[in-house]
């Protein structure tokens, strides 16, 4: 019998040790409501799925180059574009308008490998997001909020939290 006992013991204390990330980011966000809201003033309409919140490429050496290329490429064009307006005689407007091509051309290439880049760029984790979506109880506002949570990459703490109004509309 006491092994019995013991074995629903210790079954029990798994369960509530042993969560799921998803079922870990859902309790620091309903611990976040309670202590913001109160437990008894709002009623939870929706979780969304967990997902990664990731670094952005902002502060990659080679992102950072292909930005460069392409602002000068935007600066090398409005150069052309004064020089143009400026030019004397038909032979300046074709050479002009040669290196104007040879620019849009190195401008789109820059552009479709920023575009890949961003495409295939994986960033660094750094924790984790979870929406929720909730109404008040009052009877005054019965406007449904949507809550968007940002947690630690350990699954600790909440390290910031938004919440926007969502529209409803309404039918005359």
């Amino acid at each position: 019998m006491k092994y019995a006992a013991f074995v629903v013991l210790l079954v029990f204390a798994s369960c509530s040790y042993f969560q799921t990330k998803q079922q870990r980011a859902e309790g620091l966000a309903k611990n976040y409501l309670d202590s913001a809201l109160g437990p008894d003033k709002y009623e939870l309409i929706d979780t969304g799925r967990i997902d990664t919140l990731r670094s952005g490429p902002d502060n990659e050496p080679s992102y950072q180059l292909i930005t460069k290329k392409i602002d000068s490429t935007y600066k090398i064009r409005d150069s052309l574009n004064r020089l143009l307006e400026n030019a004397k005689n038909n032979q300046e407007i074709t050479i002009l308008n040669n290196l104007q091509q040879k620019n849009y051309e190195n401008q789109n290439i820059l552009l479709r490998q920023s575009l890949t880049y961003l495409l295939n760029y994986k960033g660094k984790p750094e924790g984790w997001i979870i929406e929720e979506t909730y109404k008040l109880k009052n009877n005054i506002d019965s406007s449904m909020y949507h809550a968007t949570f940002k947690i630690d990459d350990n699954l600790s703490r909440v390290l910031s939290q938004q919440t926007t109004k969502k529209l409803t509309s309404t039918n005359p």
